[in-house]
């Protein structure tokens, strides 16, 4: 009895073992095409004419690499500010005069007004262009336009799913939120649109190919 109640135990062990194998399999199988599959994207968008989008007017030559909706234009806003009453102090006696007393006042402050202090804040929402020429923020009522000609400094921020993009025409900068979930989407695409103004596209390429070559050493067996 108790031998065949160990024997059934080690089929239990045995067969959760294998399914615990196969779930690992897949799930590497299922990594290993995600990778394989956004570098193929990734080449394909490279190597591409680009396109023409929906509701920018293009400048002569120029093409659309990509285009993202509901993102946010983000600028400084003050906050509410608050008024401050004023002290009207102390009144001391100091004598008379005849029949009248004589007082001094002291410590007496008027009100004033103290402003917000600033925030980011949404000030708009709208659609975010990548062109070869410029980086676009397109919306209801506000736009911005960044052309890598003006460019003096970018930054994204990953964490937070911003861009801040400073250019010689504007004395602010230019902040686009689009969320992190899409912080690599706009940085691959940014990539291949500034490869294109610069003219390294076929840098950009042979890195992604390497890419490629080395996913594709890596293969699991059934993918």
């Amino acid at each position: 009895m108790f031998e065949k109640f160990k024997a059934k135990r080690l089929a239990q062990q045995q067969q959760r073992a294998q399914e615990l194998a196969e779930q690992q399999a897949a799930t590497a199988r299922s990594q290993w095409q995600a990778r394989h599959d956004t570098i193929t994207a990734m080449i394909s968008l490279a190597s591409g004419p680009g396109f023409a989008p929906d509701g920018l007017m293009m400048h002569r030559g120029e093409t659309c690499f990509g285009s993202l909706t509901n993102c946010s234009l983000i600028e400084e806003r003050k906050g509410a500010g608050h008024f401050v009453a004023g002290n009207a102090g102390v009144s001391i006696p100091v004598g008379k005069i005849g029949n009248y007393p004589i007082r001094y006042h002291v410590g007496a402050t008027r009100g004033h007004y103290v402003q917000g202090t600033p925030s980011p804040t949404a000030i708009g929402t709208g659609t975010m262009f990548i062109t070869d020429q410029r980086i676009v923020f397109l919306g209801t009522t506000q736009t911005r336009e960044c052309a890598f000609d003006k460019l003096v400094g970018m930054n994204q921020d990953d964490a937070a799913g911003t861009i801040t993009i400073s250019v010689t025409n504007r004395q602010h900068p230019t902040v686009i939120a689009y969320g992190s979930s899409m912080a690599e989407w706009v940085q691959f695409h940014l990539s291949v649109a500034l490869a294109h103004y610069h003219g390294t596209t076929d840098q950009l390429l042979a890195q992604l190919n390497a890419q490629l070559a080395q996913v594709e050493s890596e293969k699991p067996a059934g993918a």
